[in-house]
This record gives structure tokens, C-alpha cells and sequence, in this order.
């Protein structure tokens, strides 16, 4: 849907636009003065402004001049009962798309907008600049000018300020949890903790006492009473990566919390209330997981309010280098070394690789070039195989074979490639403790060096 900020005085005029407006399928905005579009132009993405050039507060041309600079490209009609051909003049200059006099015919309006929002898509006009994107991306640790990624960073500058839980979905090394913590920061509840938990690595009873904390004496080793991460975080985010590595039982806990914003600790009776926003994040297609009855399908719509997805690094080719050499920067700052340099054969077979491990696959590749190449200019020879040939191995695979036996040989051969389970499980997109359990079914280990 697109976004139509109006800018009108008249409470009956605005009104009547929106309708019409809203009524042919657009997001309408509504300001009755410039100070408060403004406000919307800096938080909201944009598609088109109309503007009414008599306000009461400001002049329409200096908030035309402010919008189009918050919002380079974006279309702007401007509208008035005072339709001089200076003040239209004027507008163009600005970079009005066109030019309406009072009394508003709005199927005129309605096709201005239409031809000025199709052509600006064509030109790629966007809500923000992208050097003002990129520097406070970069403010908030998020790296890589590219489209998709300012496409994301302005969405979660327009969710941000409002409490909805959110998931975050995308392949490992994406950088989720950069995400999740720019819409705590950029948030209501930004001076709150940001408490993160990782529910992968733990076994169902101990990650239910972690997200729910316990009370002395509920279990074996329970010496002393202890507050689960969902306390930690009120006030503030809770962040949960891999959600659905959480078991069926602590589900249900987990979405009886988040409906009631309120639980009981592991063995315990007092129900403790809590207000923190819960940001989810999974690298695994959960739709299947709802089907194969692994994911409750009420937590799912519970979790998936808002949902973000985060593009992975081959989709975002641009970004490649310039995070490269961003990486490159940081590591020699931090061992105390000189910043290599990329040779255009090294930048060619980097644009090329796949990227199965995204950006974490890449800054690690960063540090162990900067560790192990004694020059200043990282050369073809350098890299790992991986990423001068195939990046990953062949598996032979023949028609009539059963899907339990496809996924045995692509675990088993991955396990081969990769140095280690965890890796492995990365690669393969899957969480750690499901790979151990399918290696457990088919039979396999990880092999020695």
C-alpha cells in the first residue's frame, strides 16, 4: 500500500481527500499543519505529499523544501486557492510534480498521483536519503548500503516506535539481532535492557527456566530462587533467537505470557507481571515447522504480528566490498596493523561466492585474512579454496530416492565440508540441537580431521 502524506488546514477539506484517497487504495497521512507533517516525513516512508501551500503555521514552500530533502524524489502536488503562476513556478523549482488550484477535482488529483507515484517507483525515489540511511544505519552497527537494506531499515524506522511483537526471519549471518536491537533503540522502551537469549543451544527444561526463571527447590540443582530473562527485560526488549528451537511445553508458556503479560516462575505460584516488547527471530521456514506440528500455530500468529525479513548477502551484492573493507578497517585497528587492501581478482571471486554464511561468513574471512596474509594486499591465492572454486560439495543423487535418504547424504556430506556441527548446522540453515537429533536418527558423526 502506498503512503500518501496530506497536508491540509481545513478539517473538512483533509477529511474529504482522505476519504477519496483511501478509497482509490492508498495510506493516507493525514497533517492539518507543517510542523506536524514534518514529524510524519522523518518517521514514515513516503510515496507521494500533497500539499496545501496556505498553512497556518508554516509556509507550504518551506515545508515542501524540508520534505524534499528528507525525502529526495519523492512526488509533491501542490495545491491552492491562490494559484498564482509564481507560486507554481516556485513549487516546480522545489520539485513539485504538479501544480492543482481549489476547488479540488479530485479525479485530477487522483491521476496526478497515480502517473507521479509510477514514475518516481521507476526512478527508484526513496523515503530517505541514502547517505542520512547509511550513517544512521551505521550508528546502530548496521553495515551495507543497498537497496533491500534501506527497503528494511525503513520499515523498522516506521514499526519502531510502536509496541507490536515482531519476527525477524532470514538465513544465519543475516544479522537479525542487529535489527532487533535498531528497533529497540529507535523504540519507546530504548532506556530499557535489551536482553537477548539464544533458545538453540538448551534443553527444554533448563530454556523454560531461563525465559521464566525459577524458584528454589523446583528442580535437582535449584539451590536458590532465580529471575528469568523475561523479568531482566521489563521495561525494555526480549529478544528471542531461534524461537522455535523452544519445546511444545515452554510454548505454551511462552504464549500464555505474552497474552497475559504475565507468568509463574518454574515451581512457583505468584504470578509476576511484566511489560517488555518480544522480538522473535528464526532461520528456518516456520510455516513447515506449524505443519510437521513442531510450532504451535497459535504461537506463530502470536509471534508474527510484524514481520521482517532480512535479505541475505547474495541478494545484496553492492554491499559485498564496501563491508569488506569495513571489516578489513576494524580488524587492523584492533590487532594494531595496517589496513590490507583487496586485489580486483579477490574482489571478483567475492562478489561471486554464494555467501552460506552471509555477513558473519564474511567478517570472519576479514580478520583470518588480515591475521594470515603478511602483505598489504590480499591477492587471488590468499583466499580458501571455497572461495576460488565450488563453494560447496557435490552429492550424487538418483530419481526414487526417498526424501529421508536425500536429506541423510546432504547432512553427511556436509558434515565432511564443514569443520564443525555447529557450522554445519549453520550452513544447512537448521538449529543445532535438530541436527543432533538427526544425527542421531540416521547414524552419523562428525568425522575426524
Amino acid at each position: 500500500m502506498k503512503n500518501v502524506l496530506l497536508l491540509e488546514d481545513h478539517a473538512e477539506s483533509r477529511s474529504s481527500l482522505a476519504y477519496v484517497l483511501s478509497r482509490d487504495g492508498y495510506r493516507v497521512l493525514e497533517s492539518p499543519n507543517g510542523r506536524s507533517a514534518l514529524a510524519i516525513a522523518r518517521r514514515e516512508r513516503l510515496h507521494a505529499f500533497v500539499v496545501d501551500l496556505k498553512l497556518p503555521d508554516m509556509d507550504g514552500l518551506d515545508v515542501l523544501r524540508e520534505v524534499q530533502q528528507l525525502a529526495p524524489g519523492v512526488p509533491s502536488v501542490v495545491m491552492t486557492g491562490y494559484g498564482t503562476v509564481d507560486a507554481a513556478v516556485e513549487a516546480m523549482k522545489l520539485g513539485a510534480t504538479d501544480f492543482i488550484t481549489k476547488p479540488i477535482h479530485v479525479d485530477q488529483l487522483l491521476a496526478l498521483l497515480r502517473r507521479s507515484i509510477d514514475a518516481a517507483g521507476q526512478r527508484g525515489a526513496v523515503s530517505t536519503p541514502p547517505s542520512q540511511a547509511s550513517a544512521e544505519m551505521a550508528e546502530l552497527g548496521i553495515l551495507g548500503l543497498s537497496r533491500p537494506m534501506l527497503d528494511l531499515f525503513d520499515t523498522v524506522k516506521r514499526i519502531a516506535p510502536h509496541p507490536s511483537t515482531v519476527l525477524i526471519l532470514g538465513e544465519s549471518g543475516t544479522g537479525k539481532e542487529l535489527i532487533a536491537r535498531a528497533l529497540h533503540a529507535l523504540g519507546m522502551r530504548a532506556r530499557g535492557p535489551f536482553i537477548a537469549i539464544n533458545c538453540a543451544n538448551l534443553s527444554e527444561q533448563i530454556l523454560e527456566s531461563e525465559l521464566f526463571g525459577h524458584e528454589r527447590g523446583a528442580f535437582t540443582s535449584a539451590d536458590t530462587a532465580k529471575p528469568g530473562v523475561m523479568e531482566a527485560a521489563d521495561g525494555g526488549t526480549l529478544f528471542l533467537d531461534e524461537v522455535n528451537e523452544i519445546g511444545l511445553g515452554a510454548q505454551a508458556k511462552l504464549l500464555r505470557a505474552l497474552e497475559r503479560r504475565e507468568f509463574r516462575r518454574v515451581g512457583g505460584t505468584r504470578k509476576i507481571k511484566v511489560d517488555c516488547n518480544v522480538i522473535a527471530a528464526s532461520n528456518v521456514n516456520l510455516d513447515e515447522w506449524v505443519a510437521d506440528g513442531r510450532l504451535r500455530p497459535d504461537l506463530y500468529y502470536r509471534l508474527k504480528v510484524v514481520t521482517l525479513v532480512v535479505p541475505p548477502l547474495r541478494d545484496r551484492r553492492e554491499a559485498i566490498v564496501p563491508l569488506a573493507e569495513r571489516f578489513l578497517a576494524d580488524v587492523a585497528r584492533r590487532f594494531g596493523q595496517p589496513v590490507k587492501r583487496l586485489s580486483s581478482d579477490v574482489i571478483s571471486h567475492l562478489t561471486r561466492y554464494p555467501w552460506p554464511g552471509n555477513v558473519r561468513e564474511l567478517k570472519n574471512l576479514m580478520e583470518s585474512l588480515t591475521l594470515m596474509v603478511p602483505r598489504t594486499t590480499i591477492e587471488e591465492d590468499d583466499l580458501p579454496a571455497a572461495f576460488r572454486g565450488p563453494a560447496t560439495p557435490e552429492i550424487t543423487l538418483y530419481v526414487g530416492m526417498r526424501m529421508d535418504q536425500v536429506e541423510r547424504e546432504v547432512i553427511r556430506r556436509s558434515l565432511e565440508a564443514y569443520p564443525t556441527v555447529k557450522e554445519t548446522a549453520r550452513v544447512l540453515g537448521m538449529g543445532l540441537r535438530t541436527l543432533h537429533d538427526k544425527m542421531k536418527r540416521y547414524g552419523l558423526r562428525k568425522p575426524r580431521p
